[in-house]
């Protein structure tokens, strides 16, 4: 019965908001995150926008209102590329990662590209751009060129909320409730564990300011030397990848929407006859294995695979289907109800009505797809958000975790008994599905929505009054010190009455004391 009032809004939405000409800025390698900015995009060019977009990953069909103005080249290739080993150096400092390669050599490799170059120098008039999309992670240097347009800067957080973005929409920083995503804290929090969440996320944060302040010297090195510091960017709304019934409650300034699933849209692409066969014919279900796009789980250790292989063919006759892009570098041994392929359509094997469970890093799109569409998860979360988006479902009873750097055979066993055989994983997951659905709007019309609004009512039309105060006055110290100050008056002049008033009466006996005796 919700379908129909959906149905009818978004129809009323189509009629009456206007059409767009959207620049979308995407610099980052990540595959993965690129799905959801591509979802994203696709669903506004559904609804009559027009769409020009700069990326690493160029659409290879033509799509209606959508045209890839620039490839950009990608100097570290994390398709299918991420070695066991790698991520183990790259997890031992993250945060430098984030911000020098992901960040810093992102800007020098790609502002000097002449599609943007020429972009900035002489924009389209005909028709102009009503808005700049970008994704905020680490390269906040492209929010230059929206300066430059005079136009609207739309942000695109695919994950939740990284430590150093909150400041940008003076989005409310409750670290009692709200965990660092860069760390593995669970929730609720105790007081050891609220210590750690609010050091580390202060490290967090001002260390990667401190790694990206060369970005202003990008800036100004490509766009002209007058251009102001990145750190001034005008973000005029950020949409991000989050649901209160997956991330749960936290207090949001309202420059900040959740549009949490946009990437999942109706594929009519029909799947491989060896595909949807296998999946048909796993009458007693199947388990979907993978690591994402980026990990490649055959070069993981051999004791690790060999714990997998042991595990899995125990659940026989139930079937387990393995994303490995390399099925010739896997050990000997892989048991009968394995199948590996190298790429799946991901969206449609979860939504297979034989499928039983999802075995996953704990990514942010697969989570939320899992969720969708719902399937329990065993979680192995390796390195980022993945520890939170995993801890959150856990919490939730949707899904267990292991530790894939530490697992033992009796560890996977337990798991997969407990995520194939209790059935309160499966009714939970369930119910979470039904309220992750259960939305006023679609993603895709939440975000126009909102999107209309700002281009109509102006860039500022969402900004936070907090923005203009410093974080002294946010956080009351100033208040605070004012307090303690009048509390510190006020208690000396407290002590100052009552040692006069005791010294007087002091004096007053004593001289008493000196009259009686004189009598005497």
């Amino acid at each position: 019965m919700r379908v129909l009032p959906m149905i009818l809004v978004s129809l009323l939405w189509l009629l009456v908001c206007s059409a767009y000409r959207f620049l979308g800025v995407f610099p980052h390698q990540g595959k993965s995150k690129f799905i959801m900015l591509e979802g994203l995009m696709k669903g506004l060019a559904d609804k009559g926008h027009q769409i020009d977009i700069i990326s690493p990953y160029p659409q290879k069909k033509t799509y209606p209102n959508y045209t890839d103005i620039a490839k950009l080249s990608v100097p570290l290739s994390l398709v299918n590329n991420l070695t066991y080993e790698f991520i183990q150096t790259v997890s031992s400092n993250i945060a430098k990662s984030t911000a020098t390669v992901f960040g810093n050599d992102v800007c020098e490799a790609h502002l000097g590209n002449s599609v943007i170059q020429n972009l900035v120098r002489d924009p389209p008039k005909n028709p102009p751009y009503d808005a700049m999309i970008m994704e905020i992670l680490s390269s906040p240097c492209f929010a230059a060129i929206a300066q430059l347009l005079n136009i609207p800067l739309i942000g695109v957080s695919t994950t939740l909320m990284y430590p150093w973005l909150h400041e940008l929409i003076a989005q409310p920083e409750n670290l009692a409730i709200v965990p660092n995503i860069y760390k593995n804290v669970n929730f609720p929090m105790n007081l050891w564990q609220r210590t750690y969440n609010v050091f580390s996320f202060l490290y967090c944060k001002l260390y990667f300011n401190y790694l990206t302040i060369s970005q202003d010297d990008i800036v100004r090195k490509y766009f002209g030397p007058n251009l102001p510091s990145i750190r001034n960017m005008n973000l005029a709304l950020v949409l991000v990848n989050s649901h209160i019934a997956l991330n749960g409650i936290q207090p949001m300034t309202p420059a900040l929407v959740q549009v949490g699933g946009i990437h999942i849209r109706e594929d009519d692409t029909p799947l491989s006859h060896e595909l949807k066969k296998w999946m048909d014919d796993s009458k007693d279900g199947f388990v979907y294995f993978t690591f994402g796009s980026m990990v490649l789980m055959e070069t993981f250790p051999r004791k690790t695979l060999d714990i997998f292989y042991a595990s899995l063919g125990k659940i026989a006759p139930v079937r387990v289907l393995m994303k490995i892009p390399n099925p010739k570098k896997l050990p000997p041994g892989l048991p009968e109800n394995i199948r590996t392929f190298p790429w799946l359509p991901q969206l449609k094997v979860l939504n297979h009505p034989n499928i039983r469970a999802f075995i996953t890093h704990g990514g942010m799109m697969g989570t939320i797809e899992a969720i969708a569409y719902g399937v329990p998860m065993i979680g192995m979360p390796l390195y980022l958000d993945q520890y939170n988006n995993i801890n959150a479902n856990v919490a939730k009873n949707v899904a267990v975790k292991l530790d894939v750097y530490k697992i033992t055979e009796k560890d996977m066993d337990t798991a997969l008994n407990a995520i194939l055989h209790d059935p309160r994983y499966i009714e939970n997951v369930k119910n979470l599905s039904q309220r992750f659905h259960d939305q006023p709007l679609s993603p895709i019309d939440t975000a126009n929505y909102w999107i209309d609004y700002v281009i109509k009512y102006g860039e500022d039309v969402l900004r936070s009054p907090a923005m203009d105060l410093a974080w002294w006055q946010i956080y009351l110290i100033d208040v605070a010190a004012c307090l303690l100050l009048c509390a510190a008056a006020i208690i000396t002049l407290a002590v100052f009455i009552i040692v006069h008033f005791v010294m007087k009466m002091t004096n007053r006996n004593h001289y008493r004391l000196l009259h009686s005796k004189k009598t005497n």
